[in-house]
């Protein structure tokens, strides 16, 4: 083996990165989101999780315990009544409700106490979040033996105090699963027929920017049905996910978010000039995606400052739907608002991929 012509070829490799600064950003910037991104959002404990309050309680032991709910686990919100309360867990305004009756004080002196805890089952993080909260809470304020004379009543609105934490987190990996390959397929496709030079020719001919992106779309889509079909029947048959929902639903739901992924994926191949940039875009599409909507962890395990971001992530809207469909038997009307985010995705994408991919070719 030649050393002068080994470190020639070196020397050839590292010439093409020095040409090319927005390769020389991905390899020094990357890294260093990643670690970042990891540090401050994966794993965290889960906080500010919305807990109504019905305190009908006539004495004191009530508010003693609420005072001794600590930390910034539990976001506690006076509510009038139980049926208002409920109806607000119900439509996922609120994730649990604190009930103490009016006698409550009097029966903890008798220590028959009960207390009510209406709850949103579909994420068992936040659940051991709300019912250890609860228990701390009743140690500091009655301190043994009061702690002891206190039963805790569990009502679920949706799932129960078996649901399993694949069932929680099942939507946003099958989700997940639909961006990877769509997206990465996407992102592929255009840069590899201009660098062929098979772009030019094409619209040599009276093919429009418009046409060539609804008929890669038509492609990706059946590749996308598949797909979807495949993931979505492992989930159900292999893991037996609970589903409460609609399944044709929840795949209409993930066809829809398929096609927005394939125009963002077009649309940052239609910007970069080889495979190479089109490959470092990928990771932009999935470390947000993984960190910021919830897929593995609850929003409410996200630092508060980071929660806006997620906002601005498609994933966000494609598994809360998913989720509300799948764990909560949600229709149109409880997920419209999801709906139209995601039909807006793919419309603006779509948009950007044809407008793109005609100045770039």
């Amino acid at each position: 083996m030649n050393a002068r012509r080994v470190l020639a070829v070196a020397r050839k490799s590292l010439s093409q990165f020095r040409h090319d600064k927005r390769t020389i950003g991905f390899v020094v910037g990357m890294p260093l989101l990643m670690v970042i991104a990891f540090g401050y959002t994966f794993g965290g404990e889960v906080s500010h999780v919305r807990t109504l309050v019905v305190n009908d309680d006539a004495g004191p032991f009530a508010d003693r315990l609420l005072e001794n709910v600590t930390g910034d686990a539990l976001d506690l919100v006076p509510a009038d009544s139980l049926v208002a309360a409920r109806e607000d867990v119900r439509t996922g305004r609120a994730w649990a409700v604190l009930g103490f009756p009016e006698n409550f004080s009097a029966d903890l002196a008798a220590r028959r106490a009960r207390v009510l805890v209406v709850l949103d089952g579909t994420s068992p993080p936040i659940v051991a979040a709300v019912l250890g909260s609860l228990r701390a809470a009743a140690e500091r304020a009655f301190a043994g033996a009061g702690a002891a004379a206190l039963s805790v009543e569990e009502e679920f609105v949706y799932g129960s105090a078996d649901t399993r934490f694949i069932d929680s987190f099942a939507p946003g990996i099958v989700a997940l699963a639909v961006l990877l390959v769509t997206s990465v397929f996407s992102v592929i496709i255009i840069v590899r027929e201009k660098t062929g030079g098979m772009l030019e020719r094409l619209f040599a001919t009276p093919l429009t920017s418009g046409e060539l992106v609804v008929g890669h779309a038509l492609a990706l889509g059946v590749v996308a049905f598949f797909q979807t079909s495949v993931v979505l029947g492992a989930v159900l048959l292999l893991f037996q996910v609970t589903v409460v929902g609609s399944v044709p639903f929840a795949f209409g739901i993930l066809l829809l978010f398929a096609v927005g992924n394939q125009g963002l994926g077009m649309m940052l191949s239609a910007a970069a000039r080889n495979e190479l940039q089109a490959i470092q875009f990928i990771p932009l599409i999935l470390f947000p995606s993984l960190l910021l909507t919830g897929v593995f962890f609850p929003l409410e395990a996200i630092p508060e400052g980071l929660r806006g971001l997620s906002l601005a992530v498609p994933l966000t809207y494609a598994g809360a739907a998913l989720k509300g469909v799948m764990l909560r038997g949600w229709g149109v009307a409880e997920v419209g608002g999801d709906l139209v985010a995601l039909t807006v995705y793919a419309s603006l994408t779509l948009l950007g991929a044809a407008l793109l991919v005609r100045r770039q070719a």
